[in-house]
């Protein structure tokens, strides 16, 4: 889909107002308060965060803001700064202004200028009953949603609409539970599943980026039906695990124009979410595909569908490559942002979401332990709670045992030293460590 031809102004930090949109800063957006890449401007709050990071000149979008209409009412700089030292009390600048960390956990553990969705209404065992239900619900959503892909046929807005409120819902009661589910370990993955993993990782990422009510629901939309494409090619190639042939990948390469083209037959749906499935494989470097766009062509709102679907296509092993463990997936991600093939700001946003160590995570103790994190410190990403499963001698623990690395039962120091594999027969002799269910994640 083509994009949108837009039209721009570059101006001074001085004649920058409310209402206008920003399109690029003079600064690395690491450097600046604003977690979104491309934002309207709210307040005249907004504004004096930007200058105090900083920003001298910037670039905005005349399509989607207003424009310099009177460069006469402009103060001069030296009065803008002389206004700026009388400013009040600003709000707390977030620690994206800072450098980025270059170590994984280092970056997860800094505040990256948002708090969590919600501090949690009800315990993680409850809504993880609630989680189960619905995700039942969304994956045989998507399947119907392949169908009719599949044979061409108009698809329904307000068939998706009920699930992404009953989803925003779980989130607000408890945000881990949707996870949780996620990261269960399946031996088979179907695009149903896919579907509602990135789902489940899309809403909560969007939320902590303080997405729009709308834009949430987009990108809700954007996650179920961004793969269903796939339902006309030859199911062999879903989790394939080995190498794609030139001809297959031509072939899956074709999945985003598909669904594309079922989309344009139903105008009810937003603009926003058939451009966001369009693109959902370009990247910044332009390599990605079908169009192999630059970064300035790409919806904004598709790096956060993009860092989504990677995660959970690496961890789940959907299409040449073996799943892996949440941490490499993490990693990889954190390396892809570094080099600019993703947005680094989103990736860490997804660190945050998910956790160094998500819930069902096999991990060994710094005493030797081994066991299940089963519930995530926001505050405290590095020291999450954990159900020991193995004592330090190997064996199994015969009574439960629950340690939260935060406040240990002991004076000594505790804390993870290393994520296990849990299809390890060696690390996990009795396969105690591989979650399959909602009982033993919690």
């Amino acid at each position: 889909m083509p994009k949108t031809k837009i039209s721009t102004r570059k101006i001074s930090i001085s004649q920058l107002r409310p209402g206008m949109f920003v399109h690029e800063l003079d600064l690395s957006w690491m450097q600046t308060p604003f977690l979104r890449h491309r934002r309207k401007i709210d307040s005249d709050n907004d504004i004096a965060l930007l200058k105090k990071a900083g920003v001298k000149a910037l670039t905005i979008d005349l399509t989607r803001g207003a424009d310099v209409q009177d460069e006469t009412d402009a103060l001069n700089d030296k009065d803008k700064e002389a206004a700026d030292k009388q400013e009040p009390h600003l709000s707390q600048t977030s620690a994206a202004q800072k450098q980025p960390e270059r170590d994984l956990s280092q970056i997860s553990t800094a505040e990256a200028g948002s708090e969590p969705i919600q501090e949690k209404q009800i315990p993680l065992n409850e809504e993880l009953k609630v989680a189960k239900a619905l995700q039942g619900k969304i994956e045989q959503l998507v399947d119907q949603l392949g169908a009719l892909v599949k044979e061409g046929h108009k698809l329904s807005v307000e068939a998706i609409e009920p699930v992404i409120n009953e989803a925003r819902q779980s989130l607000e009661r408890n945000d881990q539970a949707l996870l949780t589910m996620l990261h269960l370990y399946r031996k088979d993955i179907k695009l149903s599943d896919h579907g509602f993993g990135v789902f489940a990782v899309v809403l909560p990422l969007a939320m902590r980026m303080k997405c729009t009510e709308d834009e949430v629901k987009e990108l809700g939309m954007a996650a179920l039906l961004h793969d269903t494409g796939w339902s006309r090619f030859p199911m062999h190639l879903v989790g394939k695990n080995k190498a794609y042939t030139e001809a297959e990948l031509s072939l899956i390469q074709q999945h985003p124009d598909i669904i594309e083209e079922v989309l344009n037959k139903t105008p009810d749906f937003p603009e926003n979410v058939k451009i966001l499935v369009k693109q959902h494989h370009e990247t910044a470097d332009g390599n990605g595909y079908p169009d192999k766009l630059k970064k300035n062509l790409i919806h904004e709102m598709v790096e956060i569908l993009q860092v989504a679907d990677f995660y959970d296509e690496s961890i789940h092993g959907l299409t040449d490559k073996p799943g892996m463990i949440p941490a490499k997936a993490l990693k990889l991600l954190y390396q892809a942002g570094r080099k600019g093939i993703y947005s680094e700001i989103v990736v860490s946003q997804l660190i945050h979401v998910i956790g160094i160590y998500p819930v069902t995570s096999a991990v060994q103790l710094s005493t030797g332990e081994k066991g299940l994190v089963i519930e995530v410190n926001k505050h405290k990403p590095l020291l999450p709670k954990v159900k020991i499963v193995y004592e330090a001698d190997g064996k199994q623990c015969r009574s439960e045992k629950i340690v939260d690395l935060v406040s240990p039962p002991t004076e000594d120091s505790l804390l993870i030293k290393k994520v296990i594999v849990p299809l390890d027969d060696i690390e996990d002799p009795l396969g105690l460590l591989r979650v399959t269910d909602v009982k033993k994640a919690s």
